[in-house]
């Protein structure tokens, strides 16, 4: 049986876990870091400027919050996926510029295979959900709730 990862990728007895698979879930929040690992393969740059091409890439699906984007990027290259350095603009403050990794490139890969298992069980669901609903209208009449 697939299930999405959370907390270790191979249960609770497992030593070994994959880096994609120690975050946390819920929320917007849960797709900020595979957001900015793929802005990131897009072409590097800062923050606010891989928000926008979150939002331009998805067609506005997908608003990653900018702390939340920024506290991935921040876990990111603590763990050697990112590497940033500050630049100095001509106008306004100076901006932290952010790079991609080959430990991030594979980050990435990881991402993916997660979030292809979700795509799979998510498709598994709609059926099942479909098919119950299907055989519901067919079979039964939905008793009204009184009250």
């Amino acid at each position: 049986m697939m299930r999405m990862p959370h907390g270790d990728c191979g249960g609770p007895s497992t030593s070994t876990r994959t880096s994609c698979c120690r975050r946390r879930g819920g929320g917007g929040g849960a797709l900020a870091e595979p957001a900015a690992l793929a802005a990131l393969l897009h072409s590097g740059g800062y923050g606010y400027d891989m928000r926008k091409i979150i939002l331009d890439k998805t067609g506005g699906k997908v608003d990653v919050d900018v702390g939340g984007l920024y506290r991935s990027l921040r876990r990111l290259e603590e763990e050697g996926a990112v590497v940033s350095r500050w630049c100095d603009e001509q106008v306004g403050p100076r901006r932290r510029e952010y790079e991609l990794t080959q430990q991030g490139a594979e980050l990435a890969e990881q991402w993916l295979d997660v979030l292809r298992d979700r795509q799979r069980l998510d498709e598994l669901l709609v059926d099942l959900l479909e098919s119950g609903l299907h055989q519901l209208d067919e079979n039964t009449e939905v008793p009204e709730k009184e009250g």
